[in-house]
């Protein structure tokens, strides 16, 4: 494992000649949580979204374990991570089993590889395997989001790309899921949220964006006693943190 999981180096990224990534320059420690926290439109999702390689930066380079983002081989390196979006994203058609495990089976996984890792995740994040043969639509929305974790984690992936997967859910279900994520160890997170409450219970690195460019970065304790600017100081003040 190298010192950083990802790192990006001045990128860039305009849509319609509006720069939503400017001058992007960050290296996120391997092991750890890093935050990316600021307001709708800051350059959140998008900077995650260059990360896992789904949108291209306009100029600029990302680098995942010390290594150039391939683009010409991303169902390959997207191995290598796990994704969540907001709301699960699952597939309604297929049930809850073939939800999680469909990436394994499509990268040759055994039989009995699948359903350890399958057992494991069910688990990890308090799901019954009653839950194996239903559909999507007849699950909660924690219990989908869970789901959606346990996909994202089937490949056990050293890098997680998670983006604002906690944010639909209610307090406990929320709480609840934080707890589980803090017991995760040597993988590398990279969290979108909006809530700084989220970031300060589970990230030891924050990273503030504004209208798409680095504001400021450190931990939270550090960015709470020596707030960079009023837009920073809003952003904290704003969160009963």
């Amino acid at each position: 494992m190298s010192e950083y999981a990802i790192e990006f180096e001045s990128v860039n990224k305009s849509y319609n000649q509006e720069r939503v990534v400017e001058d992007v320059s960050l290296a996120l420690s391997s092991g750890k949580t890093t935050a990316i926290v600021g307001e709708s439109g800051s350059g959140k999702s998008t900077l995650l979204q260059i990360a896992n390689g789904l949108v291209l930066p306009d100029s600029g380079q990302v680098r995942i374990d010390d290594r150039s983002l391939d683009y010409q081989n991303l169902p390959v390196v997207r191995r290598g991570m796990g994704y969540a979006v907001q709301g699960a994203g699952l597939f309604p058609h297929l049930t809850i089993k073939q939800n999680v495990t469909l990436v394994a089976m499509m990268s040759d996984w055994s039989k009995v590889r699948i359903t350890d890792r399958y057992n494991t995740l069910l688990s990890f994040f308090g799901l019954d395997d009653e839950l194996s043969d239903r559909y999507p639509h007849s699950l909660s929305g924690g219990q989908q989001q869970r789901v959606g974790l346990c996909r994202a984690m089937m490949l056990e992936p050293p890098l997680l790309l998670l983006d604002e997967p906690f944010s639909a859910l209610d307090p406990i279900t929320r709480a609840s899921i934080h707890e589980e994520m803090l017991r995760l160890q040597d993988v590398s997170i990279l969290l979108v949220t909006h809530d700084m409450t989220e970031a300060a219970r589970l990230a030891e690195h924050l990273v503030i964006l504004k209208d798409g460019q680095v504001v400021q970065q450190g931990s939270f304790a550090q960015i709470t006693s020596e707030p960079a600017n009023d837009y920073v100081s809003l952003l904290i003040g704003s969160e009963n943190v």
